[in-house]
């Protein structure tokens, strides 16, 4: 049917037949049981909740400086369509071996900042986090009552919500839970795994380091499967061994084949980890949310007596320990846990399983209402995230905080016409990469940067001033961006050679009075 103009030419909406094609296209869901359309209404909330959070804090995820740094990679690979082999970011390092091992996830935070700036890499992190609620959301709400479902989601979220920002560890994040779900529920169900599953670890060891654990999970799942089976010789059983078998071999589908696997374990030996601050062990002055919840569910398990097999329990302990050990790991203890035990928990306690909750909604008129109205609410909650989107594309004013970018202290360098290279603190490493400077130190300390060169930065930083003199003649520095509270500020004060020419509550700028000190 052609459509009907008025008068002044605009087409006119018929609406009794716009809501009959609504109607139409939502029709499944009109079909669909009372229990699932309640939880799709109630994770609908969910969502737009969590959107609404996460968007009103924009700033915070690009406030990570190593966000600058991954989408200059990726930028660099996009354009010389070829992989860094050695570092050209730094001036102290240059030409050592370094390897863009994360090159999937930094190709895919420079396309969303390519094609939408700032406001693409905050709705591309917005978009990670809210698929990551769901594929938390929805199983548990499939083996728990959905109100109890969305109390531990919210929770998890929250938990996680520091690391929620825009780099290669959130990129791969919904993979990473895809996965290891998706084996975990395999070997609970006594099934072979699916051997598709290995393209989505060479998906995993192209975008993220944490592909070891990858492999750690499968081996898991498998003892898991034993377990559960007691079968040692089935074709089920081989099939289990033929996926391990082959699932370290997917790392090396890699533009650097075995060196992304090198690289990654490596790093658990890097002399940079204790002075870089994600990387550090848990301590409860600083980590004390975390540590309530974690005694709140010792304390909950002991009191109602909630049981688990022992191979669940055992990597529960490890992902503990993980956390433990580096405190980053927060994610994958708080949103693994949950799907791992929730079979366990609706089995031993009813009152908040799913079950008896779906036969209890004939009881319940508000439940009934809820889903009643599902086919209208579902639409209109998905017409409002979408128009969230628009907007967040279209009219948001976000950018990386002056804290990780401090765009005006390097534009005033520049502007004061600095020369030789310049001396930086850690966290503006990102932000000089973004700009095209050669840094003092960056964000890739993880493996660059080593040999005792961190360990000699602590020392200036406390007020070391023979060391601190060795740099400057050996890096040849001619400016300086550091933070106020940095000890070499005083350093420079103290000596006639070093000039203030820029401060703010976020950093301070000197520049050398000559070109050699």
């Amino acid at each position: 049917m052609a459509p009907a103009y008025s008068e002044s030419g605009s087409i006119m909406v018929n609406t009794p037949q716009l809501a009959g094609s609504i109607s139409r296209i939502w029709r499944p869901l009109a079909g669909a049981s009372q229990a699932l359309r309640i939880r799709l209404v109630l994770g609908g909330f969910l969502t737009l909740l969590f959107a609404i959070v996460y968007l009103a804090q924009g700033q915070s995820l690009l406030g990570d400086p190593d966000t600058l740094w991954h989408i200059t990679v990726g930028k660099d690979i996009w354009a010389s369509k070829s992989f860094p082999i050695v570092d050209a970011y730094s001036h102290t390092f240059t030409g050592e071996t370094w390897i863009a091992k994360e090159w999937l996830s930094q190709l895919i935070l420079y396309t969303a900042y390519a094609m939408a700036g700032w406001n693409g890499v905050v709705l591309l992190t917005v978009s990670i986090v809210l698929t990551v609620m769901w594929q938390l959301y929805w199983p548990l709400s499939g083996n728990l009552k959905p109100l109890t479902a969305i109390a531990i989601t919210a929770a998890a979220i929250a938990l996680c919500s520091a690391i929620f920002v825009a780099r290669p560890h959130i990129v791969v994040l919904p993979l990473v839970l895809f996965i290891v779900h998706r084996l975990w529920v395999t070997a609970q169900n006594k099934r072979a795994p699916s051997f598709w599953l290995l393209g989505g670890f060479c998906l995993w060891a192209n975008m993220h380091g944490t592909f070891v654990f990858g492999y750690v999970a499968a081996f898991a799942a498998f003892v898991l499967y034993l377990h559960e089976t007691r079968d040692l010789k089935s074709v089920r059983t081989m099939a289990w061994l033929g996926f391990l078998a082959l699932c370290p071999l997917t790392a090396i589908i890699h533009p650097y084949g075995i060196k992304s696997i090198w690289s990654t374990i490596t790093i658990a030996q890097s002399e940079a980890l204790p002075y870089i601050s994600e990387w550090r062990a848990f301590s409860a002055p600083e980590d004390w949310a975390v540590e309530i919840v974690l005694l709140g569910l010792v304390a909950l398990a002991l009191v109602s007596r909630f049981r688990t097999n022992i191979v669940t329990a055992l990597f529960i302990c490890l992902l503990v320990h993980m956390y433990f050990t580096h405190v980053r790991l927060v994610y994958l203890l708080a949103l693994l846990t949950p799907l791992l035990v929730m079979r366990d928990v609706a089995n031993q306690f009813p009152a908040v399983s799913f079950e008896k909750w779906a036969g209890a909604i004939g009881d319940s008129p508000d439940d009934q209402a809820m889903a009643r109205a599902a086919p209208i609410i579902a639409p209109a909650m998905a017409g409002l995230l979408v128009v969230i989107g628009a907007l967040t594309l279209g009219f948001g004013r976000w950018s990386p905080p002056p804290s990780s970018y401090p765009i005006k202290a390097i534009e005033a360098a520049r502007a004061s016409g600095v020369t030789g290279n310049v001396l930086n603190e850690y966290n503006f490493g990102g932000a000089l990469i973004f700009e095209g400077i050669p840094t003092f130190i960056d964000g890739r300390a993880d493996w660059l940067f080593q040999d005792g060169f961190i360990p000699n930065i602590e020392r200036t930083e406390n007020g070391d001033g023979d060391i601190f003199r060795e740099q400057i003649e050996k890096y040849d520095i001619g400016w300086s961006l550091l933070k106020p509270t940095d000890g070499r500020i005083a350093l420079m004060d103290q000596s006639s050679r070093w000039m203030r020419i820029y401060e703010d509550e976020f950093v301070v700028v000197h520049k050398a009075r000559d070109e050699r000190l």
